[in-house]
């Protein structure tokens, strides 16, 4: 700090710079303040600066003022300093006396130009975080309960909760009755700890639906090495997950298919001169008493190959020549076999898109008219032989590699008695069947499975107790002028 005192020479400067100077306490490295008075302070503040400097010292009738203005000096620095001055007046009107503070607020100025950086790079490093596509949360460690202290965007989006809903809240409040304890248990020790966690588990957005979240739990430490918080990243991996499931589902029943295959064929070698002896024993025994006996073994031969047909079916799909039909005229061809299979007490109902917008697929026409037998065949099945299955043609769009495209979207709908979810997740699995012993062999699903995988396409199900079941087949639809000269009218 310094202390000034001056008394202006109105004679000598109009501006009343010029004049006697008292200066006690530090020159903030300004010489000569006493011979050239407030010329010299003038001279060493910064152009920019000026118009600020003039109106502290300039003699006016306010009888106090106050500034802030910076100096160069001649060794390169800059100081800031802060005046508080104050005026005497003479009797003509004019100043008499200006005398008052100066204090270098240099230090000062710097740490808040420091603290301002510091803040806009925080400023910055939120909107990063607040941007950023991954659920983003932090939980404070010192708090009862662990609350939320912070939540981004993304986390908004994700779980249909806004921050001011959320935070000050323990994050329990997104679990649900099918949270996997297992995971909730990990989580819990990882906070007790103080230690990292990645889980799968499923949780709930604001509106219940579920999803499966990856949850990774990481601890924030201070430099003493104290937890002071948790940071959380959220992810719906709901589709990966079901993409893995499915990928695990075709690699199951490829290896099954690889087992069978070898097995099938050498029952067929073998069901073969069963069949032609029996056929000739029959032709041989028209009218004999053991004529019933060599029809039902003849029947279960015959029924035994059908039984490896689907086998062999199940694990050679890609054996199959494809062709490019137009998907209507492949469900129409395949309808012919439908009526007649699934019994006169089932009513069809066909609904095929109508209009220019036909859809080509690549595809093995007995394969195609297999995979429609099976799932008429399973439709049936389910509402005991009477009823209406509804089989549907339509445009539809699918997901494969990570592109999105158009395909021939095909649903078989019965009014059965539906699946539970357990069911539901077991109805591709080989063998697997809710029919009575001897009345399923639990392929069907899944050579249909098979034969739709080998088009590149995508079957799947929905189903629930009392509201029946939708089998929706997509089939990519290919892209060329493949249909000129092909057009057939239904």
């Amino acid at each position: 700090m310094a202390f000034f005192d001056h008394v202006p020479d109105w004679r000598r400067d109009g501006r009343g710079l010029s004049g006697s100077l008292a200066w006690t306490g530090t020159h903030f490295g300004i010489r000569g303040l006493e011979e050239r008075g407030l010329e010299a302070v003038a001279d060493a503040v910064c152009a920019e600066d000026r118009e600020s400097f003039l109106r502290i010292f300039v003699p006016t009738e306010e009888a106090s003022r106050a500034g802030e203005f910076r100096l160069g000096l001649a060794d390169g620095r800059v100081v800031f300093l802060y005046c508080d001055a104050s005026i005497e007046m003479a009797a003509d009107g004019r100043p008499a006396r200006i005398f008052g503070t100066l204090h270098d607020v240099t230090d000062r100025r710097r740490f808040e130009a420091q603290l301002s950086d510091i803040l806009r790079e925080r400023e910055m490093l939120l909107a990063v975080i607040d941007a950023c596509p991954i659920s983003i949360t932090v939980a404070d460690a010192q708090q009862p309960d662990t609350p939320l202290i912070y939540a981004n965007r993304t986390f908004e989006t994700l779980t249909g909760y806004t921050r001011d809903e959320v935070l000050g809240s323990n994050c329990r409040f997104l679990q649900g009755p099918d949270s996997d304890p297992a995971a909730l248990r990990v989580l819990h020790d990882a906070v007790v700890t103080g230690s990292q966690a990645e889980v799968r588990l499923t949780n709930r957005r604001k509106d219940g639906t579920p999803f499966l979240n990856r949850l990774v739990l990481a601890p924030i430490r201070n430099d003493r090495g104290h937890v002071t918080a948790f940071i959380g990243l959220q992810s719906d991996v709901t589709d990966e997950a079901r993409r893995e499931e499915a990928d695990k589902q075709r690699q199951r029943i490829e290896a099954l298919g690889r087992m069978m295959g070898g097995i099938a064929h050498e029952i067929n070698n073998l069901l073969q001169p069963i069949t032609l002896m029996t056929e000739e024993l029959i032709a041989r025994h028209t009218d004999d008493a053991e004529r019933p006996y060599l029809d039902a073994v003849l029947d279960c031969a015959l029924n035994a190959r059908r039984i490896i047909g689907d086998l062999l079916a199940f694990s050679r799909p890609s054996g199959r020549k494809a062709e490019v039909m137009d998907a209507a005229t492949l469900l129409h061809d395949a309808l012919v076999l439908i009526r007649k299979a699934v019994g006169p007490g089932i009513v069809m109902d066909l609904d095929v898109h109508s209009g220019d917008d036909r859809i080509a697929v690549r595809a093995d026409k007995t394969a195609f008219t297999q995979v429609l037998l099976n799932l008429a065949g399973n439709a049936a099945a389910a509402m005991g032989g009477t009823g209406a299955i509804r089989i549907a043609l339509t445009p539809g769009r699918m997901v494969a590699a990570g592109s999105t495209g158009r395909c021939a979207r095909i649903d078989v709908t019965d009014s059965g008695c539906g699946m539970d979810r357990a069911t539901l997740e077991r109805a591709f699995e080989p063998f697997f069947t809710t029919k009575p012993i001897g009345q399923g062999t639990g392929l069907g699903l899944s050579v249909a499975f098979g034969l739709v995988k080998d088009m590149g396409g995508e079957i799947t199900l929905d189903s629930a107790p009392g509201r029946g079941t939708t089998a929706t087949v997509l089939l990519p639809e290919v892209i060329g002028d493949w249909y000129h000269g092909h057009h057939t009218r239904h």
